[in-house]
């Protein structure tokens, strides 16, 4: 897939994977325009990349994404859809039986899983209408193996991985041109995993591997501990549950 002259919607483009995204987006000839919930946020980003167009816009709101697609349409429209947002919530660190465990299974859900959903419904007929559309969704080494600590996280990035195989089939299936990409991310040095321990991957090595395999039309694209973890969950699901739930406390 060509990036160069392409315009690249990034969502949760202010922070972490997809700013960085963003950045080697630009570097590689593709306008970007990216989305994020806090102004601030977007207006740093826009500081630091004065090339970026930067909307403010939650994923989870209906008339947040109806918003913005209409002011993507206005721009001119787009040829590739990121869907990066992603959230982890942290009261479920404290076990199932916490009382607010609902509340943050709910929210992972709507900005991992159903945020997804609803902009790439909105998206579609212009993606369907580029000579060269796509769709590029972050889910998680976690969507192949759960950790007992992110239960429910790990099963929104579940959810996230099988509606993107079935999508792909889908637009296969019907000969559309749109293709649909799936980013599996390691832990990656972000503000998310910013109190753990583990060994991280740097954004800016993660991104480059998503570009590399962009350009080869790699639809499925797993990155450092993820491509392992993939090959040992094949052979033995046992050990790869082992190795990502190795420092888990005692439940």
């Amino acid at each position: 897939m060509e990036l160069k002259g392409k315009t690249i919607l990034i969502t949760g483009g202010t922070a972490g994977i997809g700013l960085e995204a963003a950045k080697q987006f630009l570097a590689n000839g593709a306008t970007v325009i990216i989305t994020g919930r806090n102004q601030e946020k977007l207006n740093a980003a826009k500081r630091m990349y004065p090339a970026l167009t930067a909307i403010k816009s939650d994923v989870t709101n209906k008339e947040d994404a109806w918003s913005l697609f209409n002011q993507i349409r206005e721009l001119g429209g787009i040829d590739i859809l990121y869907n990066n947002a992603g959230v982890v919530s942290p009261s479920l660190n404290l076990g199932l039986e916490n009382d607010k465990h609902l509340e943050g299974a709910m929210y992972e859900m709507n900005v991992n899983y159903l945020g997804v959903i609803q902009l790439n419904n909105l998206f579609m007929e212009m993606l369907k209408s580029r000579k060269e559309g796509a769709i590029i969704n972050t889910t998680s080494i976690l969507s192949l193996v759960p950790s007992v600590i992110e239960p429910t996280y790990s099963a929104s990035k579940v959810a996230l991985h099988f509606y993107i195989e079935s999508l792909r089939k889908h637009l296969q299936f019907l000969k559309s041109n749109v293709k649909v990409f799936e980013l599996l991310p390691p832990v990656v040095a972000t503000e998310m995993t910013a109190n753990r321990d583990n060994k991280k991957m740097s954004p800016e090595n993660l991104v480059k591997a998503l570009i590399s395999g962009l350009k080869k039309d790699k639809y499925i694209i797993r990155v450092g501990d993820s491509k392992l973890l993939y090959f040992i969950n094949r052979l033995s699901p046992k050990i790869a549950f082992g190795l990502v739930n190795q420092n888990r406390p005692k439940i």
